[in-house]
This record gives C-alpha cells, structure tokens and sequence, in this order.
C-alpha cells in the first residue's frame, strides 16, 4: 500500500527531471560559445594564426605585411 502512495511523487519527480533537463539543454545550444576558426602557418616565420586573419600572396600564407 506505501508503494501505491510513492508512486505519484516518484513519477512527478521523473517528468519534472526530464522537462528540466529539456529546457536546460535549449537553453545550453544558445550561449555555446562559436567555433575557433582554422589556425593556419605563416610561410615566412612559421608563427600559426587564425584563417581569417591571414594575408594570402602568390598561394601563400602569411601573418602580417612585415613577412611578405
């Protein structure tokens, strides 16, 4: 008979554990923090940057105008 009692807490438990973790894992995706971008070599002195910051010339990849 004690059983029958529980029952209904536990369950309510399980469903607002569930829910919970539901609404938080929605939550999660939106303050993920974005990619890194794909670090690349500097030709000239080897020094690694982001893609999207290097200077490319003649097919090759640099990190400033100073190593052109």
């Amino acid at each position: 008979m004690g059983l029958i009692k529980i029952l209904p807490f536990v369950l309510l438990a399980v469903v607002g554990f569930v829910l919970w973790k539901k609404l938080r894992g929605s939550v999660g995706v939106a303050t993920q923090q974005p990619s890194a971008n794909k670090m690349v070599e500097c030709s000239a002195c080897k020094t690694h940057i982001p893609e999207n910051e290097a200077i490319m010339q003649d097919g090759k990849i640099y990190c400033s105008k100073a190593c052109l």
